[in-house]
């Protein structure tokens, strides 16, 4: 087990610094420079001077390691589109409210698409499975930008029964709704199919040919026995919410960071885009990493496959 965690925890290095290389040549590849007039800059003399002191005029190879370093202080640079923001104010203060706003995301997601799912898949075949899997795809389809504009139109300016903003609990109740349907949507078939095929297995036969009742046998083996494969793909998706965060922050009026995000790659700010698509990354990893060791608790067999 300890060998399994210390290799894990190795390779979130590399992962970090591939995923760095990816978005650092990404940006580069788009071109254009933060400092344009278009995007409200200065002139070209000056731009050429801004580029300079910033090091964006030296070669590809320099300027990424120079990234890195500064990185690994934990050092994410200013925005340079934004004379009075820097990177690490951004995460500091905006990436945990978008952070919170996707995990309350994911406590509506993870409740409402289990229960959906275990019920589809114990009422299998039926007129109830068939309602419970289309209700999972509507909700999965359905873009998260429409179900926040219908959410903040009509409860929010209309109907006037959630206050707009985060300050107070009653704002963060509704907004992570519209953004954990999807999720919520996708959890419900993978719960469904991990089940059906758990309901398959020889074990479940045996304890009903023992006379066990149904609801021990769903709640001791069939549930336990499926969140191995549940966790193993939900958990990295429910970590991706912040992704789509943006749609709910510019719907319900939230301070979040996604903002920050699409305006810096509208604008080229590198550092900003660098520096909130690290803080992702980590995110994502570090959720991988937490689903690994909850399924290895789940099934100690597993360490022996990763370690063998």
């Amino acid at each position: 087990m300890t060998a399994f965690v210390i290799r894990r925890l190795l390779w979130t290095i590399p992962l970090i610094l591939v995923v760095m290389l990816v978005t650092f040549a990404l940006m580069r590849g788009i071109g254009g420079s933060p400092f344009r007039l278009e995007f409200g800059g200065v002139p070209y003399a000056l731009q050429l001077r801004f580029e300079r002191y910033y090091g964006l005029d030296d070669p590809w190879f320099v300027e990424f390691w120079n990234y890195v370093r500064h990185v690994s202080t934990f050092d994410f640079g200013p925005s340079l589109t934004n004379r009075y923001v820097t990177v690490d104010q951004v995460i500091k203060e905006r990436f945990p409210v978008s952070l919170a706003l996707s995990g309350l995301a994911a406590a509506w997601a993870v409740p409402l698409g289990v229960g959906l799912g275990l019920v589809a898949a114990l009422a299998r075949n039926t007129r109830v499975d068939r309602v419970a899997t289309v209700i999972a795809t509507i909700i999965l389809v359905v873009p998260v930008f429409l179900f926040s504009d219908l959410a903040a139109t009509h409860l929010v300016n209309k109907w006037h029964l959630v206050p707009p903003g985060w300050e107070s609990w009653k704002a963060r109740i509704v907004p992570p709704l519209p953004l954990g349907l999807a999720p919520a949507g996708y959890i419900a078939r993978l719960m469904r199919a991990a089940v059906v095929e758990t309901l398959e297995q020889d074990y479940v036969r045996t304890a009903r040919a023992k006379g066990l009742y149904s609801d021990r046998i769903v709640w001791r083996h069939v549930v336990p026995n499926s969140l191995v494969p549940f966790l193993s793909a939900a958990v990295p998706t429910l970590a991706l919410l912040v992704t789509g965060a943006f749609f709910v922050e510019s719907a319900f009026g939230i301070p979040g960071a996604a903002q920050y995000y699409l305006t810096a790659t509208l604008n080229r700010d590198y550092p900003m885009v660098m520096g909130l698509t690290v803080a992702l990354a980590v995110l994502v990893i570090f959720a991988n990493l937490i689903a690994d060791f909850v399924a290895v608790l789940l099934d100690r067999r597993l360490v022996e496959k990763q370690v063998a």
